[in-house]
């Protein structure tokens, strides 16, 4: 890819620049979308392998999935069915845990594989579909619900730190990895394979090691804060009467 250049065009300043035709040749998702080839992705990845230490893609660390779609069946209650979350609820206060009238249950009647569904504690997530990119750790009230199949799994291997991975997938030199498999017409997307991709700095133990500690300890805060907002909300309701 060649130095960027500064045009004036219709009173505007455009910032254009060349890529070889080998890169498309190698890139592996063969687009010809101009975003694909960005250039503030290109010198990010750059700087990346040019940081001193080793590169590995995610997937030779941690085991990613993608469930495919399935038809769903609602239950009334979790005596039928298993807790169900979606992207925008995991973004949303029910999501979050503060209790709400629109928690939905998939049936257990539903033809479909559960296995590839629920997801478990420790576990990363990553919308994959309309909003891209964002990650969530799954913590123990989540454990064993079932997931929606627009959110991508990261299931780390035994010994990787789930706390670094964390961090650095929501870092700027990783998030622009992602968004640059974008695809799709209306809808944006990206695949299991695509977040695979992503390099990953193997860093030292002991600061891949402190990483991940100060990332579970934050995390662990936001869990108990969240804890709390909850028993306040159904304080509140009692008070209220509902």
């Amino acid at each position: 890819m060649s130095k960027s250049k500064i045009e004036w065009c219709d009173a505007t300043w455009n910032i254009t620049w060349d890529v070889p035709i080998q890169s498309i040749y190698d890139n592996s998702d063969r687009r010809l979308d101009a975003r694909h080839y960005d250039l503030d992705t290109e010198l990010a990845l750059q700087n990346l392998r040019s940081c001193g230490f080793p590169l590995s893609p995610l997937s030779e660390m941690a085991t990613i999935t993608l469930p495919g779609q399935f038809v769903r069946i609602w239950a009334k209650d979790k005596a039928f069915g298993y807790p169900y979350v979606n992207a925008t609820d995991l973004m949303s206060l029910m999501g979050m845990g503060v209790p709400g009238s629109d928690q939905r249950y998939l049936s257990r009647e539903s033809d479909v594989d559960f296995e590839g569904l629920i997801i478990r504690e420790g576990w990363l997530l990553v919308s994959c579909s309309g909003t891209i990119g964002r990650v969530f750790y799954v913590p123990k009230r989540l454990d064993g619900c079932a997931a929606t199949h627009d959110i991508i799994r990261i299931i780390p291997n035994k010994g990787v730190p789930v706390g670094f991975i964390h961090a650095y997938l929501t870092s700027e030199v990783a998030q622009r990895q992602i968004l640059g498999h974008t695809h799709g017409g209306q809808i944006d997307h990206i695949t299991d394979v695509q977040i695979g991709t992503t390099l990953v700095p193997e860093l030292p133990e002991a600061t891949a090691r402190e990483i991940h500690d100060k990332t579970l300890a934050a995390l662990k805060m936001r869990e108990k804060a969240l804890s709390q907002l909850a028993e306040a909300s159904e304080s509140l309701k009692k008070v209220l009467g509902k």
